[in-house]
């Protein structure tokens, strides 16, 4: 419905105005008629009552009924405006009453009863009935004709209205409203200059919109400039990325010799102060790495160039990694790390694993750093939602934690809780920054919270699609573990609720002890209730009564002397072999234990109790190719040659190595290797024209196929579809790691 304009609006107030002026003042005007009209009627009333009196007042006092109507009649008939009389006596009894042959009940009538006086003394009342139809209508005209010119003059002043504020305001107005309306919209109309009688209202108004179209002019200018610079900046940062990947190749190419040698030189006879020499390259080594990665991945993530790889996985496997990762720096610093996962929540997902894998590596790893007593527990909990599971990730350490200012400032890049160059904890200050951006391209959201001297809680919230993949089958999933009862002992509530939950997953039912007297005492207690502990976990660093003690003081009571028994500790080889043989301990695992690992424990302490043995007891067994492999390494810098050659003189191997991609494609077709190393950069040939070629021969000659593995210093996605578009079959990034490449040619092998 389309809106009417503001003259129309005001035209049709203007209306009302003059219609509702209108009837108010006829109604004022009749009122007034009406009053003025009854006052005649009153005074005429009054003349006839008196004239009436004087003619009749001796049949009025001798109550002379013939001649009083005698004359009244001649009255009635001389007056047509007078319809009846009555003369009453003084007692109020009828003396005379005469009625005109025009009365009717449609014609309205006005009574007026007076007195009638003599020298002050009345003689009775005589009453008149007079007819108001003449005076209602003189009164009728006179109020439309009254009606009549105050419209006329409300209408005649409303238009001179309606003229001036069309010249005075709207006209003026609207020419403004086309200014504003053209410079909002960009175009070049100027408008009708304003009249120098236009209000100074308007004239500011129009100063304003002048003011406007010279601001917008100066934003077109600057967005303009800015755009220039953006696409400047994008140029720019499009050469820094390709700065970036360029030294991250030719950092990582004597990288590659820095940490390869390291590792060829560990595993010579060194000793004590060589092993050390070695060990600080090596760390420093794959420290300067883990800063180059840093900054390659949050390049990528400013430049847009971050793109996710979406796959199964499986979510507590990948965290029980991390922990285990971390968990030999945590346990050099005498803490604890340790996962607790929702039993209720499926473990395989769909997502991109290793970006998830490094932001929680990223937290795990900054909470052991800033914890120096304590612990590290990382909780996994969520819902299914619509889209999948909402997971929550919480890395909850006690350590020194942050002030509370600084909360909002740890997820910028290159910025720390301790910025001074003398500072405790050392780190480029991109882990946070990175992670909280992988989390935001993942759909999420990072957030933290902590109090000084108590600790920090990080928490990760992520959606993820539920996968139909299934999880490798555990070897122990059909036995039959309902019903038993495990006696868990830990002085930490975090582990004994993390163990807990993992045996109620597997219907076990978990008795809790947070000491060794307290589990003695639940011993006790079982022992009575006649309700048997059938296996005990106990963890070796405890106070007062460490495991190693609690063992020997169960296994002097006879009912448990046979129970089995696995240890849980932080520190590697803590039990000797003798005293896990004289107290009969099933397993002794390393802390953070892994779900499957844990569980394998409990199904292996269980087998030989009576009526308990699994179902199945799967075997594994590996067998070796002991044949050679012929693998030609094409790599143009000698080091690189050297650091392969070391790393599988212990395989089953026989290299080859070309200096170029020309010399790699004649060494082909001269030995038919198994396998080839190919480098991507090289002179004369590189890696990926090699590689064409090879695959040309292969597809002209009807050759065997033959797996060419990539070895480059550029780490980026688009370095890795570079090379499987190129007929790659894999990639190895330098520096190259020694169980990598082990692990890549047993893969490859024919």
């Amino acid at each position: 419905m389309s809106r009417i304009g503001i003259n129309a609006q005001i035209a049709l107030s203007m209306l009302f105005a003059a219609l509702f002026v209108t009837f108010v003042l006829g109604e004022f005007e009749r009122r007034a008629e009406t009053s003025r009209m009854n006052e005649e009627l009153l005074e005429q009333a009054k003349l006839t009552v008196s004239l009436l009196s004087g003619l009749m007042l001796e049949p009025i006092i001798t109550e002379d009924t013939p001649v009083l109507e005698t004359t009244l009649e001649e009255a009635v008939a001389r007056n047509p405006k007078l319809l009846a009389v009555t003369i009453l006596s003084v007692d109020g009894d009828a003396i005379a009453h005469i009625v005109a042959d025009r009365w009717s009940e449609a014609v309205p009538v006005r009574r007026f009863s007076q007195d009638i006086l003599l020298e002050g003394e009345s003689f009775g009342v005589m009453e008149v009935d007079w007819s108001t139809a003449e005076g209602l209508a003189l009164i009728q005209e006179n109020v439309k004709q009254a009606k009549i010119t105050i419209a006329a003059a409300v209408l005649v002043l409303s238009v001179i209205f309606l003229l001036q504020m069309n010249f005075l305001a709207m006209q003026p107005l609207r020419n403004i409203h086309h200014r504003m309306s053209a410079v909002i919209s960009g175009s070049n109309h100027q408008g009708e200059p304003l009249a120098n009688f236009v209000s100074r209202e308007f004239q500011a108004l129009d100063k304003s919109v002048t003011v406007l179209a010279e601001t917008l002019a100066e934003r077109d200018d600057r967005e303009r400039a800015l755009e220039i610079a953006r696409q400047k900046a994008d140029t720019a940062n499009r050469a820094k990325s390709e700065f970036l990947a360029n030294m991250s190749h030719e950092i990582r190419t004597p990288m590659n010799g820095v940490i390869g040698m390291a590792e060829l030189i560990m595993e010579t006879d060194l000793d004590d102060e060589q092993t050390m020499y070695a060990e600080t390259i090596s760390k420093s080594g794959t420290a300067l790495l883990a800063i180059i990665n840093d900054i390659l991945n949050f390049s990528k993530i400013e430049a847009g160039k971050m793109e996710l790889e979406i796959a199964p996985f499986d979510l507590q496997s990948a965290l029980e990694d991390i922990v285990t990762l971390v968990s030999t720096q945590a346990s050099e610093k005498g803490i604890e790390v340790t996962l607790g996962y929702d039993p209720s929540l499926p473990t395989m997902f769909e997502g991109d694993v290793g970006r998830l894998r490094q932001v929680v590596t990223n937290l795990v790893g900054n909470a052991v750093k800033f914890t120096l007593t304590g612990y590290v527990y990382v909780e996994v909990t969520g819902q299914e939602i619509e889209d999948g599971y909402g997971l929550r990730i919480d890395v909850i350490d006690t350590g020194v934690g942050i002030p509370s200012i600084q909360i909002d400032r740890i997820f910028n890049a290159f910025e720390q809780v301790d910025g001074a160059t003398n500072r405790k904890f050392e780190g480029t200050g991109l882990g946070l920054a990175i992670s909280s951006r992988l989390v935001a391209l993942m759909g999420g959201q990072i957030s933290a919270k902590s109090e000084i001297g108590q600790g920090s809680v990080f928490t990760v919230e992520v959606t993820l699609p539920k996968s139909a993949a299934q999880s490798p089958r555990d070897p122990d999933q059909d036995v039959d573990l309902v019903g038993l009862r495990a006696l868990v002992v830990d002085d930490l509530a975090v582990n004994r609720t993390i163990l807990s939950e993992r045996l109620a997953s597997w219907k076990i039912r978990p008795v809790l002890a947070s000491s060794g007297a307290e589990a003695l005492a639940q011993l006790e207690a079982s022992r009575d209730s006649e309700a048997a502990i059938d296996l005990i976990i106990l963890d070796f660093q405890m106070p007062q009564m460490d495991g190693l003690e609690l063992a020997k003081e169960i296994r002097k009571r006879p009912d448990y002397q046979k129970t089995p028994l696995v240890i849980l500790s932080s520190v590697d080889q803590s039990v000797s072999a003798t005293t896990k043989k004289d107290l009969g301990f099933s397993s002794v695992l390393l802390k953070p234990v892994r779900s499957e690992k844990l569980k394998a424990a409990v199904v292996h302490s269980l087998q030989e109790l009576p009526d308990r043995s699994a179902k199945g007891s799967p075997a594994t067994t590996t067998t070796a190719n002991a044949a050679q492999l012929s693998i030609l390494v094409a790599d143009d810098n000698k080091t690189n040659q050297l650091i392969v050659k070391s790393m599988l003189k212990s395989a089953s191997v026989a290299l080859t190595f070309a200096e170029n991609g020309l010399e790699a494609l004649n060494k082909y077709s001269e030995i038919g290797p198994d396998l080839i190393l190919m480098d991507m950069s090289m002179p004369q040939m590189d890696g990926l024209e090699a590689t064409h070629a090879i695959r040309k021969i292969e597809g002209e000659q009807t050759a065997g196929y033959c797996p060419i593995i990539a070895l480059t210093a550029n780490a980026l996605p688009q370095d890795r579809e570079r090379c499987l578009n190129a007929g790659m079959d894999d990639f190895l990034s330098k520096p190259i790691n020694k169980q990598a490449l082990l692990d890549v040619v047993q893969k490859w092998r024919a």
